[in-house]
């Protein structure tokens, strides 16, 4: 997918998060997908040598990171859009003029759901077959509980398992996609890319909204902020990765529709007491009967696209 670059609330990484050295000052700073384009690592160590081994996974990576950077750099590149069509296991960066630019291959490592600090490594994701890495011996399918730097640790040891050349971070408002990238080339031998159809991953999202909704595990407040999320991602891959295709109108309706569903669940304040409606920590059990079935309809519609 294509988005403008670094626009508010998206980032694409190509090293682990960064760490700030000791009393240093907080800096300011931000199937296919789609991101912003890549920018320079954000690892800053302390001087003093350390014998952790997940500081040395993430220095090393680190470098892998500066590396492409540089490589991108030095080819004119650095700056340019990027997509990933990981049903052709291809990862490409988009100049202005639409030409591509820059190409790797790709493969899934892991995903990691912001919402519920779920990690699911590649194999065990059935959207992502035939996309991602196979097996690795002693790491466990799906974790729970997982925060962003434990994300990025599993990524890097997956990296590692897997000898890929390169780590990259993709993000949508969902979740993020750690992909290993290999064989880097500025001579691509296709110089246009063509997104796929975003069935499965539009598919995938209204999915995980509808199971958050029915396990009732999370707050009105939360489910509120996944439905409105999806809506806008919708939108912004309608105005970029799939624009001037047959795809925006259906993505506008869908978005459209999600808007109206966050709008169902009432805010905490004035107004929403003014009118009379009622504000629970928790869905009450007519209204996620009313949501599971209206995102059911949605899944239904996309379905017939699979």
């Amino acid at each position: 997918m294509r988005p403008p670059r670094a626009r508010a609330g998206e980032q694409a990484s190509a090293a682990p998060p960064k760490r700030r050295p000791r009393n240093a000052k907080a800096k300011s700073g931000a199937d296919d997908a789609e991101f912003s384009p890549p920018r320079p690592p954000e690892l800053d160590w302390d001087d003093t040598p350390s014998e952790s081994a997940e500081e040395a996974l993430a220095q090393r990576w680190a470098a892998r990171g500066e590396e492409l950077f540089q490589q991108l750099e030095g080819h004119g590149a650095a700056l340019h859009e990027y997509r990933a069509d990981l049903k052709e296991g291809r990862f490409v960066w988009i100049a202005p003029s639409g030409r591509v630019s820059a190409e790797a291959s790709a493969r899934l490592l892991c995903s990691w759901s912001c919402a519920t600090s779920v990690l699911v490594m590649a194999w065990a994701d059935p959207l992502a077959s035939g996309a991602g890495i196979e097996r690795i011996d002693g790491m466990p399918a799906e974790q729970d509980g997982i925060d962003e730097q434990g994300a990025w640790q599993i990524a890097m040891r997956a990296a590692d398992a897997c000898n890929a050349a390169f780590l990259y971070r993709v993000s949508s408002p969902q979740a993020w996609y750690f992909l290993a990238l290999d064989g880097l080339t500025f001579s691509p031998k296709r110089t246009s890319f063509h997104p796929g159809a975003p069935v499965c991953l539009v598919l995938r999202a209204i999915g995980e909204v509808r199971e958050a909704i029915a396990s009732r595990a999370e707050p009105a407040d939360v489910v509120r902020d996944r439905i409105s999320a999806l809506s806008d991602s919708l939108f912004h891959q309608a105005r970029y990765a799939y624009r001037d295709t047959d795809w925006v109108a259906r993505l506008d309706r869908t978005g459209s529709c999600l808007s109206h569903l966050a709008k169902r669940i009432p805010r905490a304040g004035f107004s929403a007491i003014a009118a009379g409606q009622r504000i629970d920590e928790w869905l009450d059990r007519e209204l996620a009967v009313e949501l599971i079935n209206a995102l059911s309809l949605i899944e239904d519609e996309w379905s017939l696209f699979g």
